[in-house]
């Protein structure tokens, strides 16, 4: 019973890399303000060729915040793949979700204005709220749409890669 539960619960997660495309095997040149970031590639892509700190910092979060708006905008899909589910669980899951993509799109954005202020712990703070999957947690049990699955761990790397950037010296 207790491994049937949790394979049903870990469905709606998203399955780790495989070997060849894991973190740390991007093949190409990695930018030098992402050497210590566990997802090179993507943050490579990310600080889209700046050559100094703060650009590379402010393109990292910029992107971020791109892929947030993108995630904010796949909220609607969460409900169909709640169907199953009390209506009192499903408004908690839903508000829970809605909060949550909702605050990472304002932590980024605050963190854009800490940035711009030169205010780099305060920026941390707000990454690190970021990293945290509240959604995740509350569809606990429930299948969620692979599509958001795979947007909140891209959210999830992102924002590591944004504390990997702007906590360099």
């Amino acid at each position: 019973m207790i491994i049937v539960l949790a394979l049903f619960a870990n469905c709606g997660k998203s399955q780790a890399p495989s070997s060849s495309h894991g973190p740390h095997s991007f093949p190409g040149p990695v930018n030098e303000f992402c050497r210590t970031a566990d997802h090179k590639e993507l943050c490579t892509r990310m600080v889209r060729g700046a050559t100094n700190l703060h650009d590379a910092t402010k393109n990292a979060v910029e992107s971020a915040l791109n892929i947030a708006l993108k995630l904010q905008q796949m909220y609607t899909m969460l409900e169909p793949a709640l169907k199953n589910v009390p209506p009192k669980t499903k408004k908690s899951v839903l508000e829970t979700c809605r909060q949550n993509f909702d605050n990472i799109v304002d932590d980024l954005k605050t963190g854009l204005d800490y940035i711009d202020k030169n205010d780099l712990p305060s920026l941390n703070v707000h990454l690190s709220a970021v990293t945290s999957s509240d959604c995740s947690d509350a569809f606990d049990g429930a299948l969620m749409p692979r599509p958001v699955a795979d947007r909140i761990t891209m959210m999830t790397d992102a924002a590591d890669n944004c504390l990997a950037v702007s906590e360099q010296s």
